[in-house]
């Protein structure tokens, strides 16, 4: 696993102390540090770790919340908690959170979180990749299609032959089909 960047986020300075020390010898490095939640965000924003290590119950903002934050900075986050009740279990699943480690902490269960969590958010973003370029491929099939139909309905041409036109113009304009097909689509709803 390569080193990460990680924000820590602990409001008890021995325990960050101790975890810093760990992420550390196992090769990672800790970006930054705080001891609450809007900080937190605010060097989230500003650093953009690999990755939040982040205790859930904290001065301000909760850890929680905090992470439902990191989620939409996509960045991913393993909790920290003396907390292991099923619900607090729940509510951190609901908040995208990758990991989650009972305290006290050990260098075994913290090292083997974050490569874990790192790892199952690497999967989920490039899965989320995959999804949306099949998304606009579908999407710029369907204008294609739709403007073929346009171009062959107009001139009484067969669809092959209305496709090639459209690659043809796309090529001499020097852009792709989906975007003429957009701007045919766009010329007959005027």
């Amino acid at each position: 696993m390569k080193p990460l960047s990680i924000l820590l986020v602990e409001d008890e300075v021995l325990i960050r102390a101790d975890m810093r020390e760990m992420l550390e010898k196992a090769g990672h490095m800790v970006c930054a540090e705080c001891g609450n939640g809007e900080l937190a965000v605010k060097i989230a924003k500003e650093n953009v770790p690999d990755l939040v290590i982040m205790d859930i119950m904290m001065p301000g903002i909760s850890g929680l919340e905090v992470a439902q934050c990191m989620y939409s900075l996509n960045i991913p986050v393993v909790m920290v908690t003396a907390h292991s009740q099923p619900q607090m279990l729940q509510r951190a699943e609901s908040v995208h959170v990758y990991g989650y480690v009972v305290k006290p902490v050990s260098e075994k269960n913290l090292i083997a979180a974050v490569q874990i969590a790192y790892a199952r958010w690497k999967d989920m973003y490039s899965t989320h990749q995959e999804l949306d370029k099949t998304k606009e491929n579908l999407r710029n099939q369907k204008l294609i299609s739709q403007a073929r139909s346009i171009i062959q309905d107009r001139l009484g041409i067969s669809a092959g032959e209305a496709h090639k036109r459209l690659l043809q113009e796309s090529m001499q304009r020097q852009t792709t089909p989906a975007q003429i097909a957009q701007r045919i689509i766009e010329k007959i709803k005027k």
